[in-house]
């Protein structure tokens, strides 16, 4: 199967966030704004939030189907040229009976996201788009004091360069680099 990759982000462009899984984002509204702040000041991105985005974690919970309508809304988007997950979970599986593979299909874009959205994950390769598997808008984007260069490195590289990704470095916390 050949894959479709999406086109390259620039600054100025539109991203979408959505809670798949887990809504981490309305329990720690702080943490999804510290991340959005990062997309917007570090990579010049406009961030808007799907509609369900930022409810609670029991509504996300309860309404699979909506996780699934904000997925396919922002893949029909014209105006959103990137899909970035606020973060994982544990039940994404339920948004499948909902998610529609021609809209992704027809839609190719920029998904990225971690950990449950692995399940988003296989639905774009069975439509046959190149997803990213990569850092969050609570997790990542919203490092403490900022996110770590390394980051900031790889996501331009990555979704902002039409260069070769190249040699990923593992860095270490405890004060050893590209071991």
């Amino acid at each position: 199967m050949i894959l479709t990759r999406p086109q390259l982000l620039k600054p100025g462009d539109t991203v979408a966030t959505l809670s798949l899984s887990w809504g981490g984002a309305g329990t720690f509204p702080h943490r999804y704004e510290a991340g959005k702040k990062q997309l917007e000041e570090v990579f010049g991105l406009c961030v808007i939030e799907t509609k369900n985005a930022l409810k609670s974690a029991d509504y996300i919970y309860k309404n699979p189907q909506a996780r699934a309508e904000d997925l396919m809304e922002a893949f029909s988007d014209s105006s959103v040229k990137a899909i970035i997950s606020n973060i994982g979970g544990d039940d994404s599986i339920r948004t499948l009976p909902f998610t529609d593979l021609s809209v992704i299909r027809n839609n190719p874009k920029i998904f990225l996201g971690f950990s449950d959205t692995t399940v988003t994950h296989m639905a774009c390769y069975k439509a046959g788009l190149t997803s990213f598997y990569g850092t969050s808008v609570l997790v990542g984007f919203a490092e403490n004091g900022g996110m770590h260069q390394y980051q900031i490195e790889d996501i331009k590289r990555t979704l902002f360069s039409t260069e070769p990704i190249g040699q990923v470095y593992l860095i270490m916390t405890d004060g050893q680099q590209n071991v």
